[in-house]
């Protein structure tokens, strides 16, 4: 996914799709978890960039049944983009990472420029036929 959609924090104007305001290229300073726990937090370590790769598909714990086992099963929803795909620049490793996380690490200032993310798709009204949107 380039985009990432039906978002909880979205672009504004006509957002349709709810296109999130995380965009994939996007760099990010992570902290460790000490950095959170601590009662002054200081000033944050920008040594270490990671890449925003991708977004997941959420995972919906114990949303149906099964039918032939009676047992409840976890279920993987498109759209539902709370887990991102994260490569560190520095040495190559991969993790996943809430999106919630990296909004916070946004309205921190810890990335290393804001990305512009690319225009709103255009959603094509199904009303019209196809000749008079090409026009």
């Amino acid at each position: 996914m380039i985009r990432q959609y039906y978002a909880q924090r979205r672009q504004g104007g006509d957002n349709p799709k709810g296109v999130g305001v995380i965009a994939v290229g996007s760099i990010y300073y992570l902290q460790n978890d000490s950095y959170w726990r601590d009662r002054f937090r200081g000033t944050p370590v920008c040594r270490d960039p990671w890449i925003v790769l991708a977004f997941l598909n959420g995972l919906v714990a114990a949303s149906c049944r099964s039918v032939t086992t009676g047992k409840w099963e976890d279920v993987f929803v498109t759209g539902r983009s709370d887990l991102a795909l994260v490569r560190s620049l520095r040495d190559g490793r991969i993790r996943k990472i809430a999106v919630r996380t990296l909004i916070l690490h946004d309205d921190l200032g810890m990335c290393k420029q804001a990305t512009v993310y690319p225009t709103l798709p255009r959603l094509l009204d199904r009303n019209l036929p196809l000749r008079h949107i090409a026009a």
